[in-house]
């Protein structure tokens, strides 16, 4: 059995491609356990943060996903029904259901991220 500690401060904030931000959007993103954790696991697990006026554009990908909010509020747009997300806030997105994220609000929108897959790279992001 392995365990793992992350601390979400001692990482490093990705980011698409500039050429890239006009499709996907602005979000960053932090992984706290994946491909990048020495942890072998079937989870990947990490936060998706967005500021103000930034947005992870509408895509899809084959695996579900669940979003939990941890600060801040916004919408997700899920197969186009729109939720309104605040800290303590659960959302299932099923496989290939096309979704969105966007904070129109001065506070950073915090969301922790989880996908049931050991590797983040097996995640196909279809915009």
């Amino acid at each position: 059995m392995q365990t793992a500690s992350e601390n979400l401060d001692g990482l490093e904030w990705n980011h698409w491609p500039s050429d890239q931000v006009a499709i996907r959007g602005k979000a960053q993103w932090k992984e706290l356990l994946g491909s990048a954790s020495a942890c072998e696991n079937d989870i990947t697990m990490g936060v998706v943060r967005l500021r103000q006026h930034e947005s992870l554009e509408p895509h899809r990908h084959s695996q579900p996903e669940t979003y939990y909010t941890l600060s801040g509020r916004g919408t997700v747009t899920i197969e186009g029904v729109v939720h309104s997300v605040e800290p303590g806030r659960m959302l299932f997105i099923p496989g290939n259901a096309q979704h969105q994220i966007n904070n129109v609000y001065a506070e950073d929108l915090m969301i922790l991220y989880v996908f049931a897959v050991s590797d983040f790279s097996e995640i196909e992001y279809r915009f």
